[in-house]
Protein backbone atom coordinates (compact mmCIF):
# COMPACT_ATOMS: atom_id res chain seq x y z
CA UNK A 1 0.00 0.00 0.00
CA UNK A 2 1.51 3.39 -0.95
CA UNK A 3 2.43 5.83 1.79
CA UNK A 4 3.42 3.19 4.32
CA UNK A 5 6.85 3.13 5.93
CA UNK A 6 8.69 1.27 8.66
CA UNK A 7 7.56 2.60 12.05
CA UNK A 8 10.13 4.45 14.13
CA UNK A 9 10.15 6.50 17.31
CA UNK A 10 13.51 8.03 16.43
CA UNK A 11 12.60 10.16 13.40
CA UNK A 12 13.92 13.72 13.53
CA UNK A 13 10.48 15.37 13.62
CA UNK A 14 9.33 13.07 16.44
CA UNK A 15 12.32 14.13 18.53
CA UNK A 16 11.95 17.87 17.87
CA UNK A 17 11.12 18.37 21.57
CA UNK A 18 14.86 17.92 22.25
CA UNK A 19 15.67 21.11 20.32
CA UNK A 20 18.86 19.42 19.12
CA UNK A 21 19.67 18.56 15.48
CA UNK A 22 18.77 14.99 14.58
CA UNK A 23 20.51 12.87 11.96
CA UNK A 24 17.50 10.68 11.16
CA UNK A 25 14.94 11.42 8.44
CA UNK A 26 11.48 12.72 9.32
CA UNK A 27 8.54 10.38 9.80
CA UNK A 28 5.49 10.99 7.62
CA UNK A 29 2.71 13.14 9.02
CA UNK A 30 -0.36 11.52 10.56
CA UNK A 31 -2.90 10.57 7.92
CA UNK A 32 -6.41 9.18 7.63
CA UNK A 33 -6.53 5.39 7.79
CA UNK A 34 -6.86 4.23 4.17
CA UNK A 35 -9.54 1.77 3.14
CA UNK A 36 -8.07 -1.70 2.85
CA UNK A 37 -5.25 -1.07 5.34
CA UNK A 38 -5.38 -3.81 7.98
CA UNK A 39 -3.12 -3.04 10.93
CA UNK A 40 -2.29 -5.95 13.22
CA UNK A 41 -0.16 -4.17 15.77
CA UNK A 42 0.54 -0.74 17.21
CA UNK A 43 3.77 1.09 18.06
CA UNK A 44 3.54 4.05 20.43
CA UNK A 45 6.19 6.66 21.19
CA UNK A 46 5.84 8.76 24.33
CA UNK A 47 8.02 10.61 26.77
CA UNK A 48 8.29 9.64 30.41
CA UNK A 49 8.01 13.32 31.25
CA UNK A 50 7.54 12.70 34.98
CA UNK A 51 11.08 11.28 35.12
CA UNK A 52 12.48 14.69 34.14
CA UNK A 53 15.97 15.21 32.77
CA UNK A 54 18.74 12.88 33.92
CA UNK A 55 22.31 13.32 32.66
CA UNK A 56 21.06 15.80 30.02
CA UNK A 57 18.62 13.24 28.55
CA UNK A 58 14.91 12.46 28.76
CA UNK A 59 13.33 9.03 28.63
CA UNK A 60 11.48 8.28 25.37
CA UNK A 61 9.51 5.03 25.50
CA UNK A 62 8.66 2.90 22.45
CA UNK A 63 6.03 0.20 23.02
CA UNK A 64 4.86 -2.48 20.60
CA UNK A 65 1.42 -4.02 21.15
CA UNK A 66 -0.44 -6.73 19.30
CA UNK A 67 -4.03 -7.89 19.43
CA UNK A 68 -7.48 -7.13 18.09
CA UNK A 69 -7.40 -3.53 16.86
CA UNK A 70 -11.14 -3.11 16.23
CA UNK A 71 -11.62 -0.87 19.29
CA UNK A 72 -8.51 1.15 18.35
CA UNK A 73 -9.79 1.78 14.83
CA UNK A 74 -13.27 2.57 16.15
CA UNK A 75 -11.74 5.16 18.49
CA UNK A 76 -10.01 6.91 15.60
CA UNK A 77 -13.25 6.77 13.57
CA UNK A 78 -15.24 8.75 16.13
CA UNK A 79 -16.36 12.14 14.81
CA UNK A 80 -14.89 15.35 16.17
CA UNK A 81 -17.43 17.81 17.48
CA UNK A 82 -17.49 21.43 16.30
CA UNK A 83 -15.32 23.48 18.62
CA UNK A 84 -16.98 26.12 20.77
CA UNK A 85 -14.05 28.39 21.59
CA UNK A 86 -16.07 31.00 23.41
CA UNK A 87 -17.36 28.92 26.31
CA UNK A 88 -14.57 26.54 27.25
CA UNK A 89 -10.88 25.79 27.25
CA UNK A 90 -8.98 22.57 27.88
CA UNK A 91 -5.65 21.86 29.51
CA UNK A 92 -4.61 18.35 28.53
CA UNK A 93 -1.50 16.33 27.91
CA UNK A 94 -0.48 15.44 24.39
CA UNK A 95 -1.37 11.92 23.28
CA UNK A 96 1.41 9.51 22.34
CA UNK A 97 2.60 9.20 18.77
CA UNK A 98 0.87 6.16 17.32
CA UNK A 99 1.89 3.96 14.41
CA UNK A 100 -0.56 1.44 12.99
CA UNK A 101 1.44 -1.44 11.52
CA UNK A 102 0.45 -4.31 9.21
CA UNK A 103 1.78 -7.87 8.91
CA UNK A 104 4.55 -6.76 6.52
CA UNK A 105 5.92 -4.41 9.25
CA UNK A 106 4.90 -1.36 7.26
CA UNK A 107 2.95 1.34 9.00
CA UNK A 108 1.40 4.75 9.02
CA UNK A 109 1.12 7.38 11.69
CA UNK A 110 -2.40 7.28 13.01
CA UNK A 111 -4.61 10.32 12.44
CA UNK A 112 -5.04 12.95 15.13
CA UNK A 113 -7.44 11.92 17.87
CA UNK A 114 -11.00 13.16 17.45
CA UNK A 115 -12.01 15.96 19.81
CA UNK A 116 -15.05 17.07 21.77
CA UNK A 117 -16.66 20.50 21.58
CA UNK A 118 -14.09 22.10 23.89
CA UNK A 119 -11.20 20.59 21.95
CA UNK A 120 -10.53 17.85 24.50
CA UNK A 121 -9.25 14.65 22.95
CA UNK A 122 -11.52 11.64 22.81
CA UNK A 123 -9.16 9.07 24.34
CA UNK A 124 -11.07 5.94 23.19
CA UNK A 125 -8.36 4.87 20.72
CA UNK A 126 -5.54 5.40 23.23
CA UNK A 127 -7.46 3.56 25.95
CA UNK A 128 -7.99 0.65 23.54
CA UNK A 129 -4.26 0.67 22.70
CA UNK A 130 -3.35 0.56 26.40
CA UNK A 131 -5.68 -2.45 26.79
CA UNK A 132 -3.54 -4.43 24.29
CA UNK A 133 -0.65 -6.52 25.64
CA UNK A 134 2.84 -5.05 25.30
CA UNK A 135 5.05 -7.35 23.23
CA UNK A 136 8.18 -5.17 23.29
CA UNK A 137 9.24 -2.09 25.26
CA UNK A 138 12.31 -0.10 24.27
CA UNK A 139 13.55 2.80 26.40
CA UNK A 140 15.56 5.45 24.56
CA UNK A 141 17.55 8.18 26.31
CA UNK A 142 17.26 11.31 24.16
CA UNK A 143 19.75 14.16 24.71
CA UNK A 144 18.09 17.55 25.13
CA UNK A 145 19.30 21.10 24.62
CA UNK A 146 20.25 23.10 27.74
CA UNK A 147 17.20 25.35 27.33
CA UNK A 148 14.92 22.29 27.33
CA UNK A 149 16.64 20.95 30.43
CA UNK A 150 16.23 24.34 32.13
CA UNK A 151 12.42 24.14 31.73
CA UNK A 152 12.35 20.99 33.88
CA UNK A 153 14.41 22.66 36.59
CA UNK A 154 12.00 25.59 37.07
Amino acid sequence: MPGLTEPTCLAANLLSFSQLPQSTPNAPDPMPIPAGFEPTRVVTCDGDWDAGVVNHTVTWVEEHRTGNLEAVLAGYALPSEPRDQQTCTVDQRAPPIVWLVDDSNMGMRAPELPTGECGAYKWDAITAIHDLPVTERIVHQIPVAPEVEARWEQ
